[in-house]
């Protein structure tokens, strides 16, 4: 998936003789907190909402907010989990993206990218989640979906995490089965430490729970 198929044009950028006031009504309008500054269709940088506010003089140009200007952007060939990081490290609302030359494209909103992992996790399939930590030399996906497969099933996603702290790592998979007793099971037999599960009956439960729980509060 690259940055090409997420590129939006609902957000104008801002020009340099722009005005401070009409930066924060766009940004007001469109719900983000940077915008990117554009001149002639070359991609000048991104401005934070708080250098807008920090600005006293409504009618100021953006041009003369310069040196506020992000030097952050990402190029259209590159792969939507680079997109990713940026925006999760710098708390970016949008991440402007720009060709090879240099020419603004568009963006990438941070609502449309979190859509679009979700989406490419699965998160809307019918399934359960499970769990695994593993040792990092002990891991093996190839193995873990042979005993998924095993047992009829098949995995839909898979994330890793690992901490820099231990050898240990969480492997969170979700597989299409409501039912995963037997998927559990035969981890089990194989020695994996199974963390958590989580399926849609379990939660469905917890909801029920939860509800009989307030009615008896409300009938009190």
């Amino acid at each position: 998936m690259t940055v090409r198929e997420l590129i939006s044009d609902k957000i104008f950028p801002l020009k340099p003789e722009d005005t401070v006031k009409l930066g924060i009504h766009m940004m007001e309008e469109n719900k983000v907190s940077h915008l990117p500054v554009v001149k002639q269709g070359k991609y000048l940088g991104l401005i934070a909402e708080q250098s807008l506010y920090a600005v006293g003089d409504e009618k100021l140009k953006i041009e003369e907010l310069s040196h506020h200007f992000e030097p952050l952007f990402i190029y259209d060939t590159q792969h939507a989990y680079e997109a990713l990081k940026l925006v999760s490290g710098f708390k970016l609302s949008v991440l402007p993206v720009v060709s090879d030359i240099h020419q603004y494209l568009g963006v990438i909103i941070l609502s449309d990218l979190v859509r679009k992992f979700a989406d490419s996790i699965s998160v809307t399939s019918p399934g359960t989640v499970i769990v695994l930590e593993i040792g990092q030399r002990d891991y093996s996906m190839e193995e873990i979906a042979r005993i998924v497969e095993s047992n009829d099933a098949k995995i839909l996603s898979a994330i890793i995490t690992s901490s820099p702290d231990t050898m240990l790592m969480d492997v969170t998979i979700k597989i299409n089965k409501l039912d995963a007793s037997a998927v559990l099971q035969t981890f089990t037999r194989f020695n994996y430490l199974v963390k958590a599960s989580f399926g849609e009956d379990d939660e469905q439960e917890r909801l029920k729970e939860r509800y009989d729980a307030l009615m008896r509060f409300i009938n009190i």
